[in-house]
């Protein structure tokens, strides 16, 4: 008996002393790095024209809409790694599941870009008036 305690507790401290195996990324855990990227690419797109597109006197919300139009490359790629993302998740409910699901959340994104956009657009234009009040005076 005592025999088995010292055997066990040598089986112990060898268990402590080893250094655990580093961690590897699920399949879900990689795809949501990748779908996170590509967020960032659309949302960069954005906000990137936003800061540099000619405001003039166009509607904020014009502007916003053709910024869009602009980064479509890069909200169809976020689509198809959304679909993907939720493909690996609910594997039974399909394609065209994925695929409504991944238009739905890139849909709610595009509203609050969209929405970014136009107070970025709407400052850019205000400072703009701003600079041409000045320069009268």
């Amino acid at each position: 008996m005592m025999r088995r305690l010292l055997v066990l507790a040598a089986f112990g401290l060898a268990a402590c002393n080893q250094v655990p195996a580093p961690r590897v990324d699920s399949e879900g855990m990689a795809a949501q790095k990748v779908m996170d990227a590509a967020t960032t690419v659309y949302a960069e797109c954005i906000s990137g024209h936003a800061a540099a597109i000619p405001v003039g006197d166009e509607a904020a919300g014009s502007l916003a809409l053709g910024i869009l139009k602009t980064c479509k490359a890069a909200r169809d790629d976020l689509l198809v790694k959304v679909a993907k993302f939720r493909l690996i998740g609910h594997p039974k409910d399909g394609q065209p599941m994925a695929d409504a699901v991944a238009e739905a959340s890139v849909q709610a994104i595009d509203d609050e870009l969209r929405g970014n956009a136009v107070v970025t657009i709407v400052k850019r234009q205000t400072a703009a008036a701003t600079v041409k009040t000045d320069t009268k005076i």
